[in-house]
């Protein structure tokens, strides 16, 4: 099947800046692991170094791509994409390190497939899909970058950053905010599917 037009376009700046959140994953992950085997400044400083790195990948490749001009649906799903690479294969090294538990990355996919399939469902199963967005489904997307980062710290520093206390309170107001921004999705998806008219693809 041919791609459409703008899928067939060379990247732009906006596409360069979303990808470099997959090639710094990598990086990122072995940045943690080299910390972990010899704990310094130096090292800690590195693994924050490229954590706001790929931050300000995700903070400023939309608004470039709209001061470009070039904003567009395959910019999203990359976009998307990036976030959810970065997100799923950084919680799995860190389950991995036993610095955070299974069911954090687990709830993570779950809110992101839902958000995948019921975007296709309202775009009416189309093969162009219009992902469609709602306010607390993006704070808990900010929350999964923060608290991925300072799991991410957590574990460079052989996991003596947090104490228990703390930890626990995070993972626990981690996953009940990703539950309610799945309940809460859920509810408008069953609102907005059975009144079609309220939802117009642009």
């Amino acid at each position: 099947m041919a791609l459409p037009l703008e899928a067939r376009r060379p990247f732009n700046f906006a596409h360069a800046l979303t990808s470099l959140r997959l090639i710094l994953t990598p990086v990122f992950l072995l940045a943690i692991e080299a910390s972990t085997q010899q704990p310094n400044t130096a090292s800690a400083g590195l693994v924050i170094g490229l954590f706001l790195l790929i931050c300000a990948s995700d903070y400023y490749d939309g608004p470039l791509a709209r001061a470009l001009g070039r904003s567009s649906d395959f910019g999203k799903v990359l976009d998307n994409l990036a976030d959810i690479t970065f997100l799923l294969v950084t919680l799995t090294y860190l389950v991995r390190r036993a610095a955070a538990p299974w069911w954090i990355p687990a709830a993570i996919a779950l809110a992101f497939g839902q958000y995948t399939v019921d975007s296709w469902l309202l775009s009416g199963k189309g093969s162009n899909v219009a992902l469609v967005p709602n306010p607390i489904g993006h704070w808990a997307g900010i929350l999964n970058y923060i608290f991925t980062g300072i799991l991410a710290l957590h574990a460079a520093l052989q996991q003596q950053l947090l104490p228990t206390l703390l930890y626990e309170g995070m993972l626990t107001f981690w996953l009940m905010y990703l539950l309610l921004a799945i309940s809460m999705r859920f509810r408008f998806f069953l609102r907005t599917y059975r009144t079609p008219s309220s939802f117009h693809r642009p």
